[in-house]
């Protein structure tokens, strides 16, 4: 028996089998350096009008690092859109906390590898998104962040019009209110996943554990 590599030599990781509506990714095996985190949302305007977040930005460190420590990829997304100064009463946001939690934003940035500012709510509208995953051969998008309705939702289906084989991780996207970020995770898995799968990170962070999948030596 031998284990499944890639080019760099990392084993070929098992498919997360908690997932919903199929295990992810549909392929099966996939490999961390071929795999992204999107953290969208990642400033405070959205962080701080979102539901739970300092518990979904603890999840977000630990994922982070994981992927990283395994050879993946991580992308904090900035957008150049609402809820920014006086569009904020447009779009009809929850107001900001009074405290917010600014230090732990800063730690889930400073794990990024990169940071991209887009030109809106959707993360690859307007920046260079796109160009530096397929520079990197980026396959796999697992994605996560703030004012979950709004910029991960059209970051996900960007990323999947892109053909991009996306996980959004339940636990770790914070959205305005629980109901339509309820919603709008359901809405991923219609039509038997038209938008990926979904899943709670536990199961992505056991698919990172080293331990590499084996096949028959033919």
């Amino acid at each position: 028996m031998t284990a499944l590599t890639g080019a760099a030599g990392a084993a070929a990781l098992a498919a997360v089998s908690s997932a919903d509506p199929y295990p992810w990714p549909w392929q099966g095996a996939w490999r961390a350096e071929r795999t992204a985190l999107l953290v969208a949302g990642a400033q405070p305007a959205w962080a701080t009008r979102s539901c739970d977040t300092e518990a979904v930005g603890s999840v977000i460190a630990e994922v982070a690092t994981a992927l990283r420590n395994a050879g993946g990829f991580v992308v904090a997304l900035r957008h150049l859109g609402p809820p920014a100064g006086a569009r904020r009463s447009a779009v009809g946001l929850p107001p900001a906390a009074q405290d917010p939690d600014a230090a732990l934003l800063d730690v889930v940035v400073a794990l990024a590898d990169l940071v991209v500012d887009a030109g809106g709510i959707n993360g690859f509208h307007g920046g260079r998104l796109d160009d530096e995953l397929r520079g990197r051969r980026i396959e796999q998008l697992v994605l996560c962040g703030f004012g979950a309705e709004a910029t991960v939702d059209c970051t996900l289906r960007a990323a999947n019009d892109r053909g991009y084989e996306c996980l959004t991780l339940t636990d770790a996207v914070a959205p305005f209110e629980a109901e339509t970020g309820r919603r709008a995770l359901h809405s991923i898995t219609m039509s038997g996943g038209i938008f990926g799968a979904i899943g709670p990170s536990a199961g992505l962070l056991a698919a990172l554990a080293p331990t590499p999948i084996f096949q028959e030596q033919p």
